[in-house]
């Protein structure tokens, strides 16, 4: 990757693992644009990062809005002329058991989860291809083993990993390199959306901050051996791109 000062995107970086992310990266002395639909929380991203080596700027809009992505690109334009890097983040979820999807429901999660990181890559594409800049897809432990009512969610997961395949495909030898990281349970907001403490107890869920040590490491060139790979971070300090080895992890862990 150049070495050049560049600018990353971080998407949904108002909260848990965008937030962290974005921590980690100024933390490394990276700038970045943070994008969310809440300024409340972006702001918030901004004032944790004020100690921090590197600059952070907001911009609120929607992934699932054009007019919005394309000013997201231009504001990291404005900032550094070169992009080098993205990590869609931003995602939608919620329970739901099949057969009830409705159409409401399929079409907002798969514009905000699949849609919308390829809007994004494809308006970020020609300043990553002069960067040879880094992709990083957040994806879940779903696509291997959705529990009951989070099906639909692991499905657009799936799709978002599909993507980061045919992007390391066809990117060739231009020097961009495109990587999926399927977390398990990460304690952040979504999470509790989705089960209670109850049913998951804080102490079985990883910290958003360890995610984001996979994710730097993938955007500073240390997981290039991984591009086009999904990275299973089943369980803490547990990381393979091995789905069997991720499930018999994850097993192992939820059950003692």
């Amino acid at each position: 990757m150049s070495s050049d000062t560049g600018m990353f995107i971080v998407t949904g970086g108002g909260t848990g693992i965008g937030q962290a992310t974005v921590q980690s990266l100024a933390g490394s002395g990276h700038d970045c644009v943070v994008f969310g639909r809440s300024s409340d929380t972006l702001q918030q991203t901004v004032e944790l990062c004020e100690p921090l080596r590197g600059r952070v700027i907001p911009q609120v809009g929607d992934v699932n809005e054009a007019d919005d992505v394309a000013d997201l690109i231009r504001v990291a334009e404005e900032q550094s002329g070169l992009i080098h890097g993205v990590v869609n983040n931003a995602a939608a979820a919620g329970p739901v058991l099949f057969p009830d999807w409705d159409v409401s429901q399929i079409d907002m999660m798969w514009k905000t989860n699949v849609l919308g990181p390829l809007s994004i890559i494809r308006a970020a594409w020609p300043k990553l291809l002069q960067s040879g800049g880094r992709i990083v897809n957040i994806s879940s432990l779903a696509v291997l083993g959705p529990f009951p009512g989070n099906g639909l969610y692991g499905m657009t997961k799936c799709a978002l990993d599909g993507l980061t395949r045919a992007i390391h495909s066809d990117a060739g030898d231009s020097g961009v390199k495109a990587f999926s990281i399927a977390p398990g349970a990460v304690e952040t907001d979504m999470l509790r959306t989705i089960v209670d403490e109850t049913q998951l107890p804080p102490a079985k869920a990883m910290a958003p901050g360890e995610i984001a040590q996979l994710v730097l490491a993938c955007l500073e060139g240390e997981r290039d051996e991984d591009a086009g790979e999904v990275l299973y971070a089943a369980i803490p300090g547990f990381v393979t791109s091995d789905a069997d080895e991720a499930l018999a992890a994850m097993g192992r862990f939820h059950g003692s």
